[in-house]
Formats: C-alpha cells, structure tokens, sequence
C-alpha cells in the first residue's frame, strides 16, 4: 500500500502473519484466505467465510471505492459471529482499512501540485474516517498526525489540530519522519516567530534530508528574508526531490532575494523544464533578464507566459514596466490598458499608469489615478505620500501639505513622507513647520544629504531669527559635502550660507566660488550661486524665503477640490544683497527651484 510509511499504517495488517486459528496450528497469511487446514471450530464460525472474503478484498484494492467493500465484510463478519482471535484480526482490519481510506484521501489534497478543487468534502470525509479511527483506538499516532495536517487547513479547528499533533508526537516513537511532519504542523499554527522558528529547526534535526520539512522551513526563512538560509533549505528539496518544479521556482525566489542572479535564473529554468505550463517562473525569469538589461529575453519570457494565459495581469505588468523603462510608452499603455478593460480598478495597473503620467509631467491624470488608489486603502501611507509628492511636483503644496498630514498619522515614521512635508512646508515660507519635519526626517535618516542639505540651508537662511544656528549649520552642510563627495554645487553653496550665518565671511566666499564653479553649466543656478557670492563679498549673510505660486488645485472629476487653499501670490521683489535682514520673496513657479527640490 503506498500509504504505509507516510500515515503510519500497522505493517502487521499487511504484511506479517495472520493468525486465524490457535494453538499450534501455522499462522495464516493475508495471500490465504483460509488456513490450508483450519480447525472444525474456526471452520464453522458463521462469519469466517466473510471475514475471508475482506482479505481477499483488501489485498485486491485498488481505488477509493474498493475500501467500501472490505469495511461492510468486517462488519458483516463480526456481526455474523466469529471466535475471539478472528474477531479481534477482523477489527483491528477494519480500523486499518479505515486508516487506509483516509490516508487516500489526505494524499489527494497534500499531493504536490494544485489541490483538488473538492479538497473541503475530501477532508470531511477523511476526517469522518479518522475520527472513527481514534475513538476505536486513540492510540495510533498516525491517524492522530492525519487529523493534526487536516484540522490545520483553512477552516479547519486550530486548537484540535494542535491537540492532535501534541498526541501524535506522543504515540509515534521513534518514527522520525512522522514526528517531523507533525512538528511541521505546529510551525504552522503557532504566531510567534521564535517559537515558529524552533519548530521548524525541531522539524529539520528529526528528519534533516526529507525534501518536504526542508521546504517547509525554506519557505518560512524565505518570507522572515532570510534569503542564504532559506537558498541552504530548499537546495536540499531539491537535491532529494529535483522534480518538484515548485521546490525549483522557490529555490530561485531566495537566489534571486539574495541577489545570486545567476543562480536564481539556473533555478528557474529548472521550474521551467518541469512544469513548461506555468507562468510564475517565466516571469521571475523575465524579471532577471530586466534586471540584467537583456530586454528581449525578458520580453520572450514574458510573451511565452502571455501565450500559455493571455489574460494573466502580472504577466501584462510586468512586460508593460519593461517597455516603460525601455522608454516605449505607448507599449506600456497598451498593456496597462487591456488590464484596466477587464479590471478597471486593478491597483498596479492604476500606479503604474500614473507613475507614467508623472514622468510625462501629466500631473492632473496622475493625481487621478493615485486619488482612486488612496480611495481604495484610506490607510495605506505609501500610497497616500506619493499623492502628497504629485500635489507638491504639481505646484500644489498646501494640497500636498494635506496628504502628507495624513500619511503620517498613519505612520508616523514615514520618512519620504516628513521630507515631502517639509519641502511642500519650505514652499509656501512656512520654516517652522519645515524646520520640524526636517529635524525628525535627520532622526529618522541621519546621512540623507537631502535632508542635511535642506535643513542646514534653513539654519542658514531663514529670515526667522529665532530658527537660525549657524553653527549647526555647518555641520550639516559639511556632512551633507561629504555625502555627495563635494560634487554638488547647491549642497557646497549651501556650507557657504552655512558659514556667512557664522560670521565666517573668507570660508562663505571660498565655498560660494567653489559652488559657482560647479553649477556653471547651468544659466539659472549659476546666476543664484553668483548672486549668494556678491552678498559674502559684501559681508552679509543671504537670508532666504520661498513662496510657491500654486497652482489651481482640481479634483478626481476636474472641478476644484473643495479644500482648495486660497492662492498666495503676492510676491516681493527680489532685494539687494546689501539688505543684511531681508527676505527674498520670490514666486518659484516661474523658475527651477534650485532649494529643496533640485536634489
């Protein structure tokens, strides 16, 4: 029987001798149906002849239906009359049938592969036969371990499941295997990660080389990102089952999260050559291709999977991120577009496009887009800053101001998010606000030049003494200089302002040079960085306001938003270097910002 090592089937029902008469008489096998010479007692029992007729049966099984049959022999058997030892062989035969039956039905929804779709009324009855079985004899470890596998399934009873592992562990002796599969169950169950950790490592030490517990637990250290161990686990599924193609795919998703492309690219193509009809692996292949800038293997990768389902949305998004990163936009579209007719409100689908509008500077078919995402999941910060930084790339930053605000409630330690706030915040003069942000942003992400940059240019600049600290400054202007190795003009422009705020003119004027050295290619910020150079020269600090012209701000629909701030356009007139304490007021929507968002 293929079921007898794996659920623990008594060995003795099948194989060993079977006693059908007593005293000295040879002991009957299951190949006899009868004893060759059986005493007149036994002869006559009324039900020897049916218990009989339930060997040959057993021995002739040969699907599911066939144990149906064994099961009402034994019964008619025992209820027909038997002597004690044969009544006792015909029970404990009706329980190993039970076991049997049941031990099919487990292995049709454990098979590897995709599951019967029937897999629930295959458990029910598997379970019915089991829980026969236990309330025969509560003894037998592998029924015990059977209904620990099957309660452990969605839906299933996870405390009886864990019930009936502890019970198997109890009852399987020195079956090592069995053990472990039923040490893998309680992995599954538990919530705690150590203590899932500790099952699964239990799991490997009782039966180090069996390919199911060593995916088991390479598939656990895969999602915990442990990308080398997880490669460790599943390369000995694979050594000892090398064709489960699943094995092969999950082997290569760890190469490939350790970055061993190489060998994650081996792997799927293994996946590949022993299930040429599933997707998942042409597209992982694909994405290692993309990654390595082999368009066109990916795009045959791809294409294959297309062929195989048509309709399959990775496979379109994938080929359409391809295309758009190859700068063939219109193919992107195309693809994200057949997606969209069939599920209009397909997430990836609806990013992916409106990434495709930002970069086209569409902000407003952008913002559409990522407004129907952020409706989807009210609560899913990353979503709702990356509307917050298309409001501020649109000129709307008090708009921006409002996502942000809400992304941060969410997760207050979102950092795109806190610099975003702050840039929107630095747009409209708002340097208190910005200065907060700021200050968390460093705490969050101490190295970020953007954020030293930004908030060094503040503590230089701000027309608001109170915010103002030199010497704070400059150290984080130098460090932001030793970020980017001294080759960004704004950042090395910015140490200068950091040093004229400290009254250190002969350092402002040498790093103002050096900065106007740097951006000379470009017209407008070198005539910035020269007019910063004339106040230095003249002894005076530069003092620096930003107000943003916003745009108008328009709704999903195109009508305004109805929380739509009122515009501030009143700009000054730049002022004279000379003026130690004045403010440059200047409306950015007509020029490169060259401060915070050149960076």
């Amino acid at each position: 029987m293929p079921f007898i090592r794996r659920f623990g089937i008594p060995l003795w029902l099948l194989l060993a001798p079977l006693p059908i008469v007593g005293g000295d008489e040879p002991a009957a096998t299951l190949e006899q149906s009868a004893p060759p010479a059986a005493a007149s007692a036994t002869a006559d029992a009324p039900g020897q002849e049916a218990l009989n007729e339930a060997i040959d049966a057993k021995l002739a099984v040969d699907e599911l239906d066939d144990y149906a049959r064994v099961l009402d022999l034994c019964r008619k058997a025992v209820d027909q009359g038997l002597d004690e030892e044969s009544r006792k062989f015909a029970e404990d035969l009706y329980t190993g049938t039970l076991i049997d039956r049941a031990g099919m039905l487990t292995e049709a929804i454990f098979r590897p592969g995709r599951p019967d779709q029937q897999w629930q009324r295959i458990r029910a009855f598997a379970m019915r036969d089991l829980e026969e079985v236990v309330g025969r004899d509560p003894k037998i470890g592998g029924a015990h371990l059977m209904i620990a596998r099957l309660q452990a399934l969605p839906g299933g009873d996870k405390e009886k499941a864990a019930q009936a592992a502890a019970k198997a562990l109890g009852l399987l002796g020195d079956d090592r295997l069995q053990r472990a599969q039923a040490t893998l169950v309680l992995a599954e169950l538990t919530e705690d990660a150590r203590e899932k950790a500790a099952f699964f490592d239990a799991a490997v030490e009782l039966s180090p080389r069996d390919p199911e517990v060593r995916r088991a637990r390479g598939l656990f250290r895969l999602t915990a990102d442990e990308y080398d161990a997880a490669r460790e686990d599943l390369t000995v599924a694979a050594e000892e089952d090398p064709r489960d193609a699943a094995v092969q795919e999950a082997l290569g998703l760890a190469c490939l999260m350790a970055e061993k492309l190489d060998d994650a690219k081996a792997a799927f193509g293994r996946a590949i050559e022993l299930a040429p009809d599933a997707v998942g692996p042409l597209l992982q292949r694909a994405r290692i291709w993309a990654i390595q800038e082999e368009r066109d293997q990916a795009l045959e990768d791809i294409d294959r999977a297309i062929d195989i389902d048509p309709e399959n949305p990775a496979a379109l998004l994938l080929r359409a991120r391809i295309n758009q990163q190859a700068g063939d936009t219109d193919a992107a579209m195309a693809d994200i577009q057949t997606i969209l007719d069939d599920k209009p409100d397909t997430p990836a689908a609806l990013e992916l496009r409106g990434l495709i509008a930002a970069e086209m500077e569409d902000y407003a078919a952008a913002i559409r887009d990522f407004r129907k995402l952020a409706a989807r999941d009210p609560d899913d910060a990353a979503v709702i800053g990356q509307l917050g930084m298309l409001y501020l790339a649109a000129k709307q930053p008090r708009e921006a101001i409002r996502r942000f605000t809400r992304a941060l409630e969410i997760d207050a330690d979102n950092f795109p998010c806190r610099r975003g706030r702050s840039d929107a915040a630095i747009s409209i003069g708002d340097h208190p606000a910005a200065l907060a942000d700021l200050e968390k942003a460093h705490a969050l992400e101490p190295d970020d030049s953007g954020v030293l940059n930004n908030l060094a240019w503040l503590l230089a600049t701000s027309p608001d003494a109170d915010l103002r600290d030199g010497k704070r400054a400059v150290e984080l202007a130098t460090k932001a200089c030793e970020e980017t190795k001294w080759e960004e003009a704004h950042i090395i422009s910015t140490l200068a302002a950091a040093y004229a705020e400290s009254g250190d003119f002969d350092s402002a004027r040498k790093y103002s040079k050096q900065a106007v050295d740097k951006g000379a290619e470009n017209e407008e910020v070198k005539e910035q960085l020269e007019a910063e150079l004339a106040s230095y020269e003249a002894a005076k600090p530069w003092r620096e306001r930003q107000i943003m012209e916003e745009a108008g701000a328009a709704a999903a629909d195109g009508k305004p938003a109805d929380d739509k701030p009122a515009v501030n356009g009143g700009a000054g007139k730049k002022p004279e270097p000379a003026d130690l304490e004045r403010e440059q007021v200047e409306p950015i929507a007509d020029r490169p910002a060259r401060r915070p968002f050149d960076d």
